[in-house]
């Protein structure tokens, strides 16, 4: 087993991610997990288009199943025969009445996002945290945001996952630490949340059988302790727009893989012992190409992918700005057969 900081020794582009119901799609963010013994992709914002390429609706979170095999193929597996899935954490009647009223003009609806994959706390049983938000306009920062919120999620009578609502309020709310919106994983019996605010990104946990339960949260400090209270709270990364912390079974160690607030199509990494730290500072990893126009963001790897290879290679994932579709490469370490 090498040993880190991680090297890397080839980076392919494999190719889009599509479905394989032969529909086209727009959508974003693209993180993903295991659930009941299957990967489970999850995209933010998701056009449906229709054989003329025109947009027939807009979903703010749909999950598709992932291929262990074929990682460039993906399955809605609750699809519209014009392709158009379902929302999978699902809306209040509220926000659905509300989205509804407003389609035509499509510069306010609510919107529920999913940065960080479905944490499954025991086979078939987990948990989603998503934010909360409404779009005033098609600039974001007018967004007006209602702090994150939590799901359970369950199976349904063929083994696939559903979203169920926690809470009538934000479990965390906004304007504070946006706990669980930049990653989740779980790590022996804590499920641990990085949370981002002001550029900063700080590391909270909780045991994984109650993090409904606001008392039992703990803070990682300055002090390399962790705390009940959110004072002195150190930051582990800064300016990160998104990434994935996993445990790399190559390197035996825990791992970020990222990208930056910068928009310069960075892939940067970084390595740690355990998920609160001491972290590397950042790595370029690899240049990813300039888009025709905007920027490549949403990086995010997925350990699932190529099991034969025990983590000597590595799915990674971006969002294009200019095309709106999910793009694929894979990683492959220094040392994997050689």
């Amino acid at each position: 087993m090498p040993s880190p900081p991680p090297k890397l020794k080839k980076f392919e582009r494999i190719g889009t991610l599509k479905d394989v119901n032969g529909h086209n799609y727009t959508r974003d963010i693209g993180c993903s997990s295991v659930f009941n013994r299957k990967p489970i992709w999850l995209f933010g914002d998701t056009f449906p288009l229709n054989d003329k390429g025109q947009m027939i609706g807009l979903l703010t979170s749909t999950a598709a199943m992932g291929n262990e095999r074929e990682p460039t193929k993906s399955k809605y597996w609750i699809c519209k025969s014009d392709g158009k899935p379902a929302q999978f954490i699902p809306f209040t009647d509220e926000e659905w009445r509300f989205n509804k009223e407003h389609q035509g003009g499509g510069k306010q609806r609510y919107f529920l996002w999913s940065f960080s994959s479905i944490v499954e706390t025991s086979p078939g049983q987990g948990w989603v945290f998503f934010t909360k938000g409404r779009t005033q306009s098609t600039n974001l920062s007018d967004n007006v945001g209602y702090g994150v919120q939590i799901g359970r999620v369950s199976t349904d009578e063929h083994g696939m996952p559903v979203v169920t609502r926690c809470m009538n309020e934000p479990l965390f709310p906004h304007n504070t630490i946006t706990w669980g919106s930049f990653e989740t994983l779980i790590d022996h019996d804590y499920i641990y949340l990085y949370g981002e605010k002001g550029g900063q990104i700080f590391v909270s946990r909780v045991p994984n059988d109650c993090p409904t339960d606001r008392s039992k949260y703990e803070f990682w400090t300055k002090d390399n302790t962790w705390s009940k209270e959110q004072k002195n709270l150190k930051d582990l990364f800064w300016k990160l727009q998104s990434g994935t912390v996993f445990w790399s079974k190559y390197y035996n160690c825990f791992i970020l893989i990222g990208c930056t607030m910068w928009a310069d199509n960075k892939i940067i990494v970084r390595h740690a012992k355990r998920p609160e730290g001491p972290w590397t500072s950042d790595a370029l990893l690899y240049q990813l190409y300039k888009p025709q126009s905007g920027f490549n963001y949403c990086v995010n790897v997925h350990p699932w992918a190529f099991p034969e290879s025990n983590g000597g290679e590595l799915l990674v994932s971006w969002t294009d700005q200019h095309t709106g579709v999910v793009e694929l490469g894979k990683i492959t370490w220094e040392g994997y057969n050689d």
